[in-house]
Order: C-alpha cells, then sequence, then structure tokens
C-alpha cells in the first residue's frame, strides 16, 4: 500500500528577471524540497524526488523572480 503524500513546497530568489539567470536558484529550491522529502539519514536525498511530479511557479519581485517548487499528492496516490 502507497503511503499518503503530503504538500511540500520550497522557494528561492534569482536576483535577475532573465530566464538565463535562473539556473541556480531552481536547482536551490530543488535541493530545499528534497531535504523535506528525504529521510534524515539518507545519502542521497535527491533520490526522494525520482517519480514525483513538481509544480514550478515563478513569481516577480523587486530586483528579480522568486522560484517555488513544490510537490502534492497526485490523484494516482490518493486514497
Amino acid at each position: 500500500m502507497t503511503e499518503p503524500q503530503e504538500y511540500y513546497s520550497a522557494e528561492a530568489e534569482a536576483s535577475s528577471m532573465d530566464p538565463h539567470d535562473w539556473g541556480r536558484a531552481m536547482a536551490l529550491a530543488v535541493t530545499r524540497l528534497a531535504e523535506q522529502l528525504a529521510p534524515e539519514d539518507s545519502e542521497d536525498i535527491h533520490a526522494s524526488l525520482v517519480g514525483r511530479d513538481l509544480h514550478l511557479k515563478i513569481l516577480d519581485d523587486s530586483s528579480g523572480v522568486t522560484i517555488t517548487v513544490s510537490t502534492a499528492p497526485s490523484k494516482d496516490t490518493e486514497g
């Protein structure tokens, strides 16, 4: 039986409005999300993201953008 998934979210800021400059912020947000999902003693936290649907949201802020990456229960695994 599959355990129910919860909603998780992480964000990071990019200091540019140019999408070519957003890579580090996206990577940081994904890493923060993986840290929330992985078991505490995990050696490979990014494995916790494999097979999950991730949602990306980009919002303007005063000096660039805020990038939010989230995951929520998928309709396939909800009870």
